[in-house]
């Protein structure tokens, strides 16, 4: 046994007070500088909700490692963790966040923080992980970072902000990053392959949605680490580098929405022995599909829509048994679907082959695609009938086979596809009745069989489809009665388009809560009153029930539709006046979004609604996205469907309209009008209008279509018409106009003769008639009366008034002058008389 044992034990029972005291008060002096940093960044934090979540809790009443957000080290006592991701804070990084020497992982990602990042961060030298993503901090990245990071730095995240200028070569220092996510900032310059290939250890690289340019450098081959390489959405150009086949590890392999070109390189990437994922979409890759594709075996996801693939699908991707996803749309593929091929591909879920030329008929293989949950192969050119082996596709969530030549009738075997959300077979050219098993596809939400050649009525199991939010049942033969379910039985139930059918009866009643936002029954042969109920389709947004026989009073209460834009029930027999009790409210604008508003060829009767056209609030000072084409008036409303989720995501309203015309109104055209400025046609002809053309049209500063033929129209044609710059079609033809026709420039010029015909007292350009001088003689040339609507209303009041004082005043000066005996100063005043 030591003898000096003893000894030393003594000594160290002398020691250990001291330092454990020396060691407690370097603890308690290095957390107390973690703190001070840490409310140093707090009081850097400016929004207002802080105080409901640090500014509570971050205070010197608390320990600092009880914090909310901080984590301290077991064994030192030390703050290493700093944590407050996702808590809207604003503000900027102070340099004292430098002091937190013992920091090993920092994520305040998903906040609001700007500014530049300061310099100060390179004293943590310990940090292995980084997260300043999502917030919006500026400037180029931090390249003593880099300098000092060597060693430690594992994760870098710092993606979803502003950071600009190139990835600088110090970021080669990070001998051990596994991670860099640099993704969403505005980063340029050519991708520094060689200086990224240094990280020896880098997994991961995510540099996409920046503004990276030229080729993808050979260098790329030399990250051997590598496993998911994301660089979507940049300006990359020329072709995918034979070295990339190096890259042994890769799982992933992003490269859309870029320039690159040239045939995709299957036989390179196949040598990625573990590619699991191959995005290509949105890219000029052109040349056919190698058969080398075949030994990417590990492949799951191959997405290359949107090139210019051409030839047909090579038979080798049968052997991918583990490929998920075929995304092939928007190319030039042709041939036949080869289904059998495909069916080989065994876990097989989603195949997108839209507008490629796809011809023949649909195989029947396509019924071993048993996990198919996805089919779209919609605008090419498939013929022959459905085949009933597709009733076996019982994953099938989506199938969209539109706009091909498809016949023959839609198979009951499709009611056995229990788990379908969308159906969409329109324009094609189906025939028969839609079979009554439609009603077993209780999960249905979108079905489109528009645009066929369908006959029978609307089976009655379609009250079945509980979750219907669209139905698109336009352009068939369809006969019978709409079933009234449809006015009740989805709750869901947003779009109900049955126009250009043969439909008769009475429109259904609809339900309180519906969510309808679109109803057209254009063109069938409906008749009965307008029901009311449909007033409580509170999100109605479209309402066209034109071209039927309908029989009613005009339904007053439509107006009291808060999001109606489009109004059209032309061509049916309605009648009687155009009046409202609403109007009374002055609190109630009539129509306040109403932008089409079309009651044409009916049997409206009495003067123009005033009240209403001088509301319409939605056709005034609307504002025209300049990339937006002016298209003329084809259809009241068109349905835009996006994608495949068949959803309706918005009413693209192509015009803005009146359309008054072929009825029997009669008064004069209320001047009020020439408060819609924002309209684009106009047609009030064929009806009993008099008086003259309203000054104010010259306010319709959008107009391109002006029709007022055939009435009783008199006066001489404003000059004011001469401003309507985008004036393409003038029709004043059957009117009692005279004078001369406006020559002060404007569109007027190029209208035709038959823009003025059966006018006998019009003359000028283009008749054939001349103008006297005495037609010549305008009471109003442009300039001299700018507020021309004032004029109009107060030019006969000025007139008798000037009358009567000049009268009085005549008589006036007629008696002093004989009274005095024509006193020399008064004639000399008023007659110049010396």
């Amino acid at each position: 046994m030591d003898r000096s044992s003893p000894i030393l034990q003594l000594i160290a029972l002398f020691l250990l007070p001291y330092l454990l005291s020396h060691n407690l008060a370097n603890i308690t002096t290095d957390l107390k500088t973690d703190e001070s940093s840490l409310l140093a960044f707090k009081s850097h934090i400016t929004n207002d909700s802080f105080d409901t979540t640090l500014g509570k809790n971050w205070t010197t009443k608390t320990l600092v490692c009880n914090w909310i957000g901080v984590t301290c080290g077991s064994r030192h006592r030390r703050v290493i963790a700093l944590s407050i991701s996702y808590m809207s804070l604003e503000g900027t990084i102070p340099p004292y966040i430098g002091n937190l020497s013992s920091l090993v992982s920092l994520n305040i990602t998903g906040n609001f923080f700007s500014g530049d990042l300061p310099e100060e961060l390179v004293n943590l030298r310990r940090l292995r992980v980084v997260d300043f993503s999502n917030n919006s901090f500026v400037g180029e990245l931090p390249r003593t970072w880099f300098r000092t990071m060597t060693d430690s730095l594992e994760e870098l995240y710092l993606n979803h902000n502003n950071f600009s200028g190139t990835i600088p070569q110090e970021i080669g220092h990070l001998s051990n990053l596994r991670i860099l996510k640099i993704e969403y900032n505005k980063l340029n310059g050519q991708i520094p392959a060689s200086t990224l290939s240094q990280c020896s250890q880098l997994k991961e690289l995510a540099l996409s949605n920046n503004n990276f340019s030229g080729a993808l450098p050979k260098e790329i081959g030399s990250m051997i680490q590598l496993q998911k390489f994301y660089a979507y959405k940049n300006s990359i150009t020329g072709t995918i580098p034979q070295e990339i086949g190096h890259l042994s590890n890769l799982k992933i392999l992003n490269m859309q929405y870029n320039k690159l070109n040239g045939q995709i390189p299957v036989s390179t990437l196949s040598q990625c022995a573990q590619l699991q994922e191959l995005w290509l979409s949105h890219n000029n890759f052109s040349g056919t599909l190698a058969r080398e594709i075949g030994n990417m075996t590990q492949l799951q996801v191959f997405e290359a829509e949107n090139n210019n693939i051409t030839g047909t699908i090579p038979q080798e991707i049968g052997h991918l048994s583990n490929l998920r996803i075929i995304n092939m749309r928007y190319n030039k593929l042709n041939g036949q679907i080869p289904a059998s091929t495909l069916s080989q591909c065994s876990q097989l879920q989603e195949l997108w082959l839209t507008s490629n030329s796809f011809s023949g008929t649909l195989p029947r293989e396509i019924g071993n695609m048993t996990q198919l949950q996805i089919f779209v192969a919609e605008n090419n050119n498939i013929t022959g009938s459905i085949p009933l082996e597709i009733g076996k596709l019982e994953n099938l969530c989506l199938l969209d086979l539109s706009k091909n030549k498809l016949s023959g009738s839609i198979p009951p075997m499709i009611g056995k596809l229990y788990s379908l959300n969308d159906l969409v077979l329109s324009g094609n050219k189906l025939s028969g009745p839609i079979p009554f098993t439609i009603g077993n596809l209780t999960r249905l939400r979108y079905l489109h069989l528009d645009s066929n050649n369908l006959t029978g009525q609307i089976p009655s199991s379609i009250c079945n489809l509980s979750s219907l939010e669209i139905l698109h049942l336009s352009g068939n033969g369809l006969q019978g009665r709409i079933p009234q379910c449809l006015g009740n039985f989805s709750t869901l139930l947003s779009v109900l388009a049955l126009k250009e059918n043969q439909l008769h009866g009475h429109i259904p009643t609809f339900a309180d809560g519906n969510k309808l936002e679109y109803f057209n029954l254009n063109g069938n042969k409906l008749q009965g009153p307008f029901p009311k109920s449909l007033c409580k389709c509170q999100s109605l947004q479209v309402l066209d029930i034109g071209n039927n026989e309908i029989q009613d009073l005009f339904p007053c209460w439509t107006e009291t539709i808060p999001k109606l834009r489009v109004l059209v029930m032309k061509s049916n027999k309605f009648y009687g006046k155009l009046f409202s009790d609403y109007l009374k409210n002055d609190n109630i604008l009539p129509f306040p979004k109403l932008q089409i508003f079309d009651i044409s060829d009916n049997k409206f009767t009495g003067c123009l609604p005033d009240g209403y056209l001088k509301n319409l609030v939605a056709m005034m000072n609307v504002k025209i996205n300049g990339t937006e084409r002016r298209n003329k008036f084809v259809d009241p409303a068109v349905l835009v469907l996006k994608g495949s989720q068949r959803k309706l995501v918005g009413i693209l309203i192509t015009s803005i309209l009146i359309d008054f015309s072929n009825n029997q109104f009669h008064g004069s055209i209320p001047c009020s009008m020439g408060k819609l400025n924002s309209l684009i046609y106009l047609n009030l002809s064929h009806n009993m209008l008099e008086g003259k053309i309203p000054t104010s049209f010259g306010n319709l500063s959008a107009l391109e279509q002006l029709d007022l033929s055939s009435n009783q129209l008199q006066g001489e044609i404003p000059w004011q018409l001469t401003r309507l710059t985008f004036l393409s079609s003038l029709n004043l033809s059957n009117n009692h106009l005279s004078g001369p026709i406006p020559e002060y420039g404007g569109q007027f010029r190029t209208f035709e003769n038959s823009s003025y015909m059966e006018n006998p007292e019009l003359c000028g350009y283009p008749l054939t008639k001349k103008c006297t001088d005495v037609d010549k003689m305008h009471p109003m040339l442009p300039g001299e009366y700018d507020d021309f609507e004032f004029l109009d209303a107060f030019t006969w009041k000025v007139v008798v008034i000037g009358y009567g004082c000049g009268f009085v005043f005549g008589v006036t000066m007629g008696c002093l002058a004989l009274s005095y005996r024509r006193p020399m100063w008064l004639l000399n005043i008023f007659f110049r008389v010396q």
